[in-house]
């Protein structure tokens, strides 16, 4: 189970990273006496008020070995998707994708070492 925990934490944390840190190239705009730019089309999303990351966490089930990074902002579903009138700007896939290798491997150790 701590293999699953690191991992589900691992892409928490990979998707607030895409979020806060990964470079944006979308329009740049000033709204309340701020600049801010904007993700483009297929970016992870840029934040603005911080609501996205803030709405993220983890749980587990232990009885079915699995963890589950949930962000339950109104519109992360959106961001990650998109919509009809705006193309995603995934964050949550892109992230498990990055950790994959990581993740897999860390729960071969894990059964490894308990097979010893």
């Amino acid at each position: 189970m701590r293999c699953v925990i690191r991992g589900t934490e691992a892409v928490a944390e990979e998707a607030t990273s895409l979020i806060l840190e990964a470079p944006k190239t979308g329009r740049i705009y000033r709204r309340r006496g701020v600049t801010h730019q904007a993700s483009a089309p297929g970016e992870p999303p840029a934040s603005d008020t911080g609501r996205l990351v803030q709405s993220q966490r983890t749980e587990y089930d232990q009885s079915e070995l699995t963890g589950t990074a949930i962000w339950s902002a109104g519109h992360a579903e959106y961001l990650e998707h998109g919509t009809s009138k705006m193309a995603p700007r995934p964050f949550a896939r892109p992230a498990l994708a990055n950790k994959r290798d990581e993740i897999e491997k860390d729960i071969a150790d894990e059964v490894r070492s308990a097979l010893k």
